[in-house]
């Protein structure tokens, strides 16, 4: 086959580059070998059969190239660019260099010459590795991803021994990665002009509270003895009389500042919403409000880098490596139990989200005598959070895939996934569907998906807990109570480990069910946390202008106690990572209760302050 031709050259090529080193009879005996047999043929003749049935101008191309290539090696001239590129095996196999990608830059310099990576299943041979081996090739423009797949490559000429592994899929690389469609045109023209908006406002922002725009406005008051005509009441004019009066009246200078601050009309407050001088010292601020729970803060940014770290390694060992099975290998450790075992940081922003929601409506029940408009409830909720998913959704389906560039930017720029669920997140229902969370639209909004769903049955337990506080604290025992049952059912019918590498591993079979579609994604396993959350909210809500002096003996007691639990469910896991498996129903034990354990450690780390 001519692909292969091209493969087996591209392997000799290492053994041709050694003629300067070694005597040229020994190189011709190290090469001839390999090329006689399939290449006699193709030399013979300049036209060859299509058994494949693959497009006529690849079969031409192939051809047209193979004969080209022999005639340069056997000539001895410089080897070309395309069996340059083509992936060879490297160093390191042992350690899980498997793949070889080969020199994409290099291939998409040549003309008439594209990048291709083929995908090969490794399941059968290396089980405890469930990545597929990667092959770069460098084929011509006329050839698709069909026709690479179709040629077939073979792997008995790359791996040792000999092994033939199954060819799963092909990708070549494309300029553009994906046709310019008039979704991506209109994403860029709605870009554009949310940036011009933003512009201007900030421009007209910046004019309307200069000088230029109001100056009698920044005259200090004790200068000013008119405005538009009208007397002045400040120093003592009119004798103070009706002082409130004129302060109050549109016309007055005070109620002209103040107009002025907020924006003046409606027009003009919808165009500051976007001004830059606006909005920037808002975000950037470190000032809190009245009645805010100032040490959230501190508990979200070691939540924040608790969840980067352990996404950074989770991701980086599902992508190409020259040392992946070094990765692995650290799981083993003590120490890194943070990391691998970092599957609870998420929990945390779980009880931070229900802790806040039932301060908050608690808080805004007392104000109006237990009566709050639900569906304001609701909608304030979803427009809050929406237009910001719907905008990052656009930039991730029709900008990002566009942007990348290299032997992977193809694959990674597929989204056809999204373009059939992308629907799912703006219900917050994509981890319920698709069935399978890795087929999804960008699968990591699954936390999004459960926050809003805890927060629609949020009022089934707000409202008990207000009119009746001890049969919404029963309510809020008897879903956690369920939520452990639920999940450690699950655990054990499905036989579910508990390791990183077993709970986020992607599955092979369309109809296996992994841990994270049964257990990871779905809400009844996962509110545990957020309940834990609401009962810490309510506490704050009833005792919070109540002093409470706690001795230190008790503080430290409770600290030691809670980070306990929080280190018991982190690192009792160590031996699996060391394979010693406890068995299906140690592995149901340690799931169920573990959320419920982190919530109420935090909720001891936070209600025994040591600073007492």
């Amino acid at each position: 086959m001519a692909l292969r031709i091209i493969i087996i050259l591209a392997v000799t090529m290492n053994l041709w580059a050694l003629s300067t080193a070694l005597p040229p009879d020994v190189v011709f005996r190290m090469m001839h070998p390999e090329l006689k047999s399939p290449v006699s043929p193709l030399l013979e003749s300049e036209e060859a059969d299509n058994p494949l049935h693959i497009s006529q101008p690849c079969w031409d191309a192939l051809n047209r190239t193979v004969n080209i290539t022999i005639h340069k090696l056997l000539n001895g001239s410089m080897s070309p660019k395309v069996l340059d590129s083509f992936g060879k095996p490297g160093a390191g196999i042992l350690a899980g260099n498997i793949n070889m990608l080969g020199h994409f830059d290099e291939c998409e310099s040549v003309p008439d010459f594209k990048y291709c990576l083929a995908s090969f299943n490794l399941s059968g041979e290396i089980p405890e590795l469930p990545i597929p081996l990667l092959y770069g090739l460098c084929v011509p423009r006329e050839c698709s991803d069909y026709d690479v797949y179709q040629l077939g490559i073979d792997t008995e000429t790359l791996l040792p021994g000999g092994r033939k592994l199954p060819l799963e899929t092909v990708m070549c690389t494309e300029y553009p990665h994906h046709p310019f469609t008039w979704q991506f045109a209109l994403t860029v023209t709605f870009f554009s002009a949310l940036f011009i908006v933003v512009v201007v406002s900030s421009l007209y922002h910046a004019w309307y509270h200069s000088p230029a725009c109001h100056p009698r406005a920044f005259i200090p008051l004790d200068e000013q003895c008119t405005l538009g005509g009208e007397e002045s009441t400040v120093n003592g004019t009119n004798d103070g009389q009706d002082e409130d009066v004129k302060m109050d009246d549109p016309k007055s200078l005070h109620a002209q500042r103040r107009l002025q601050e907020s924006g003046g009309s409606t027009m003009n407050k919808l165009l500051f919403s976007f001004a830059l001088p606006r909005n920037l010292p808002k975000l950037l601020s470190t000032e809190s409000s009245e009645g805010s729970i100032d040490c959230l803060h501190g508990i979200r940014v070691i939540s924040m880098l608790w969840v980067i770290l352990g996404h950074v390694f989770s991701i980086m060992i599902m992508v190409p490596l020259f040392n992946p099975l070094t990765g692995t290998s650290w799981l083993s450790r003590y120490g890194f139990m943070t990391v691998a075992n970092a599957l609870f940081s998420v929990d945390s922003f779980f009880v931070l989200s229900g802790l806040l929601v039932t301060y908050l409506t608690l808080k805004a029940m007392k104000r109006r005598n237990g009566r709050i408009p639900w569906r304001w409830f609701y909608f304030h909720r979803y427009w809050r959070l929406t237009p910001a998913l719907a905008v990052i959704t656009l930039f991730w389906l029709f900008i990002m895939p566009y942007l990348g560039h290299g032997p992977l930017a193809q694959s990674y720029g597929n989204r056809g996934p999204c373009q059939k669920y992308w629907w799912t997140n703006i219900l917050y229902i994509n981890n319920f569907y698709p069935t399978k969370g890795e087929s999804g639209c960008m699968p990591w909004l699954w936390y999004l998906a459960n926050d809003m769903q805890f927060f629609a049955i949020s009022p089934l337990i707000l409202i008990p807990l207000y009119h009746i506080p001890w049969l919404g604290l029963c309510l809020i025992a008897l879903l956690c109570l369920a939520s452990c049952a639920v999940t450690g059912t699950l655990v054990g019918v499905n036989s579910f480990g508990v390791t990183i590498m077993e709970a986020l591993a992607p599955s092979g079979d369309p109809n296996e069910k992994s841990f994270s579609d049964v257990v990871y994604f779905k809400p009844y396993c996962r509110i545990t946390p957020y309940l834990v959350g609401m009962v810490l909210g309510y506490i704050i809500h009833k005792y919070q202008k109540m002093s409470i002096k706690m001795r230190w003996p008790i503080a430290v007691l409770g600290w030691i106690v809670a980070c306990g639990v929080g280190y018991t469910c982190i690192y009792c896991v160590y031996g699996n990572y060391n394979r010693h498996f406890p068995g299906v129903a140690a592995n149901a034990i340690y799931e169920a209760p573990m959320l419920l354990c982190l919530g109420a450690a935090l909720i001891v780390i936070y209600l025994f302050p040591l600073s007492q």
